[in-house]
């Protein structure tokens, strides 16, 4: 039966799960990872998802999934949606396009900053877009990556590392993600695209505002806790 979180380290690893799945989405979707898709989803409806508030923005993305019948159409509205082309894709996935002019030479800046991130985060890219640093599929992993981070410090009782870690999903969720993907999200929506992608925008714009406002909540230090750098 399903039932919410019971600890922090297991809404940690929930929220691990959650960036996990949502990253896969927005890779090139081969059959493989369309069955580990409704694999994930499985194992977060599981995990207490249906009695969260964007469950309801979750939930067509999870049919719409669930009902894809050929890999064919979800490949070639990938490259019509996100892979780049002659004229552009019709939402580029990526941080720069939407926060940087590249006439100013402002792409390499943003590029920079997220290396120093990753640095920062001892955090390297990997996976089939791992050479595009602000690609939405890498950013998403990287809150994953940042949420075991968290999970494991809890379990190990490591209060230092879960404050570090928790102001590190911060700074990212504050500073990278969420400058850029309510745009991106307003993007797919104006495009007439298949479900699988209509409705992924509106389910990963409600988890990763939400998830924002829990990250608030978790990295306010309490009176009795020391100030960590």
């Amino acid at each position: 039966m399903n039932s919410l979180p019971e600890t922090f380290g297991d809404l940690a690893r929930f929220r691990q799960g959650m960036y996990k799945v949502f990253s896969a989405a927005f890779m090139p979707p081969i059959p493989e990872r369309l069955g580990d898709l409704i694999a994930g989803a499985d194992t977060l409806e599981g995990m207490g998802l249906p009695f969260l508030a964007f469950y309801n923005e979750w939930h067509p993305w999870r049919q719409a999934l669930n009902s894809v019948r050929d890999v064919i159409d979800v490949e070639v509205e990938y490259v019509r949606m996100f892979a780049t082309g002659v004229a552009g894709a019709m939402s580029p996935p990526t941080e720069s396009s939407y926060v940087a002019d590249p006439v100013r030479g402002e792409v390499g800046e943003v590029l920079a900053r997220l290396r120093g991130a990753y640095n920062d985060y001892r955090l390297e890219p990997t996976g089939a877009v791992a050479d595009t640093l602000d690609h939405i599929a890498i950013e998403l992993e990287v809150m994953s990556a940042l949420c075991a981070r968290e999970a494991e410090a809890r379990g190990n009782e490591n209060d230092h590392q879960t404050i570090v870690t928790l102001k590190h999903q911060r700074a990212f969720l504050e500073e990278h993600l969420m400058v850029w993907l309510p745009d991106f999200v307003e993007r797919i929506a104006a495009a007439e695209t298949v479900p699988f992608y209509s409705t992924l925008g509106p389910a990963v714009a409600s988890f990763v505002q939400h998830d924002l406002g829990v990250v608030r909540f978790l990295a306010k230090p309490s009176p009795t806790q020391e100030t960590v750098s």
